[in-house]
C-alpha cells in the first residue's frame, strides 16, 4: 500500500490526518540518518493501536521475508507490526497516520519521514496520559489493547 508522504489520509477512515510512511516498492522514498530520540519515541507509539486489521502487510523491500506477522526488535524489545496504525498529534492540530511498519522502515531500509513528523514525534509524549485520552477518544472510547499492551511479544 503505497501514499505519498504528507498526503491527506484516505485509506480506513475519512479523517483529518496526512500519510506518513506508506512505503512500497517501485516508489522512491528519502532515505537517511534520524535522531535516536526521534526512535525512542517513535517505538512507544507502537504501544497504541488504531486501525488494527485482522490480516497483515509485510515489506516489500524484504528479500527474504518471512511468513506470518512481521515482527521488530528495538533495544531488546520486540513487537508486532503490519497490522494497525498509529496517531501522532503534532502542532497546528495536524494529525500524521503511519502505518506500524514505519518503525522496520526506518530501522532496516533507512527510511527518513518528513522532518515536520520527525519534530511531532520527538516533541510530543506518547507517555502521557493526554496522549491516551486522545487515542480513546479517537476510537471512540474503546480501549482497544491499550490497558494491556498486545503488541509486544
Amino acid at each position: 500500500m503505497y501514499f505519498k508522504d504528507l498526503t491527506t489520509y484516505k485509506y480506513m477512515n475519512k479523517e483529518k490526518a496526512l500519510n506518513i510512511g506508506w512505503l512500497k516498492k517501485g516508489h522512491f522514498f528519502k532515505t537517511g540518518d534520524v535522531p535516536e530520540e526521534f526512535i525512542e519515541k517513535l517505538w512507544h507509539y507502537l504501544k497504541y493501536p488504531v486501525q488494527v486489521c485482522r490480516g497483515f502487510h509485510t515489506c516489500d523491500f524484504c528479500k527474504n521475508a518471512k511468513t506470518g506477522v512481521p515482527t521488530v526488535t528495538f533495544k531488546g524489545e520486540t513487537r508486532n507490526v503490519g497490522y494497525y496504525e498509529i496517531r501522532v498529534w503534532g502542532q497546528d492540530e495536524k494529525v500524521y497516520a503511519a502505518p506500524s511498519l514505519i518503525i522496520h522502515y526506518i530501522l532496516q531500509h533507512h527510511y527518513k519521514p518528513p522532518q515536520e513528523f520527525i519534530d511531532a514525534v520527538i516533541y510530543s509524549d506518547a507517555h502521557s496520559k493526554e496522549y491516551y485520552q486522545k487515542i480513546l477518544t479517537y476510537s471512540k472510547g474503546y480501549d482497544f489493547w491499550l490497558a494491556q499492551d498486545c503488541t509486544k511479544l
